[in-house]
């Protein structure tokens, strides 16, 4: 029997002549048995599992009780009373679950355009991704009316350590890039770690060059970027996606980065691209991420990967 019938206890011995009747009736499926089961959608009578299967077919009926349906007040009970009951109790508390979502949504998104906001104030363009998104979701950074300053989240991209990603997460943008590096380039107790960043801890910060990729260009570009600069220097009139991913490069490979120059600047405009451009582009570098991703020989690095955004 489905959990969704109920069996009516209506039946009873006609008296003398042994057969059994039904207040229910004859099923209304074959006509031919005494109904034994009642939908509780349809109240339809049934016989059997079959007959019941066969009901809700044919009435296209799931079988489940409308709560909401009209009961004549003469045949109001004590159990319609308790369901009335109780589905007004689910209706109240899928409204208090409702206005506790709008109200984190709605104090996400002051926070993001208060944050889009500051970080225009100082010629940053900050853009973010929908939040299905990880790189959204990863998303540290924030404005600290406090101290009246951004606090950004980094990715850096050892490129010659086998594209090694490390982040920085609440890093002041009063911060020289040199001082927030500098940790990376100095004995650690972390073995492994140390191992894969001894070809930088053997140059130090001079011996390297650091690149911040240009979003929205037809053609892949960088900005090269001045270690001895704070944060809030380096990103000022640059277009920026979350937050900066940084490429770390020895010197003797940055060969292999297109940077851009005054030049380019200027025509940046002609070469952007729209925001659902940029989204797609995003997503097909996350679907070619493990391509970008192959492996690479410390000494001979020729060029830059791809800094891979996740969705």
């Amino acid at each position: 029997m489905d959990a969704d019938t109920t069996e009516s206890q209506d039946s009873e011995v006609s008296a003398g002549s042994g057969t059994f009747s039904s207040k229910l009736g004859l099923c209304e499926v074959c006509t031919i048995r005494n109904g034994k089961y009642t939908c509780p959608r349809c109240e339809v009578k049934t016989c059997s599992l079959k007959c019941n299967r066969i009901h809700k077919l044919e009435l296209e009926c799931n079988g489940d009780r409308d709560r909401t349906k009209f009961v004549p007040l003469n045949k109001f009970s004590n159990l319609d009373l308790v369901s009335d009951y109780r589905l007004l109790e689910e209706i109240s508390r899928s409204l208090e679950a409702a206005k506790k979502s709008f109200r984190s949504k709605w104090h996400l998104q002051r926070t993001l355009i208060k944050l889009k906001y500051e970080a225009k104030l100082r010629k940053v363009d900050l853009k973010f991704l929908p939040s299905q998104f990880t790189r959204r979701k990863n998303n540290t950074t924030n404005f600290q009316s406090a101290t009246a300053q951004i606090f950004w989240h980094i990715e850096w991209i050892f490129v010659n350590a086998d594209n090694l990603r490390l982040y920085d997460e609440n890093v002041p943008e009063t911060q020289k890039l040199g001082g927030i590096l500098q940790k990376y380039f100095m004995p650690d107790n972390d073995k492994l770690l140390a191992e894969k960043l001894q070809y930088y801890q053997a140059v130090g910060i001079p011996g390297v060059k650091l690149f911040l990729k240009a979003e929205q260009r037809t053609i892949k570009k960088f900005y090269e970027l001045d270690s001895s600069m704070t944060l809030k220097e380096s990103l000022a009139n640059k277009l920026i996606i979350e937050y900066p991913t940084i490429h770390v490069v020895l010197k003797d490979h940055g060969c292999g980065y297109d940077v851009i120059d005054s030049d380019d600047d200027e025509d940046s405009a002609t070469n952007e691209k729209s925001g659902k451009e940029v989204i797609n582009n995003i997503i097909n570098r996350s679907e070619n991420e493990e391509i970008n991703r192959s492996s690479k020989n410390l000494l001979f690095v020729s060029e830059y990967s791809d800094d891979g955004d996740d969705q």
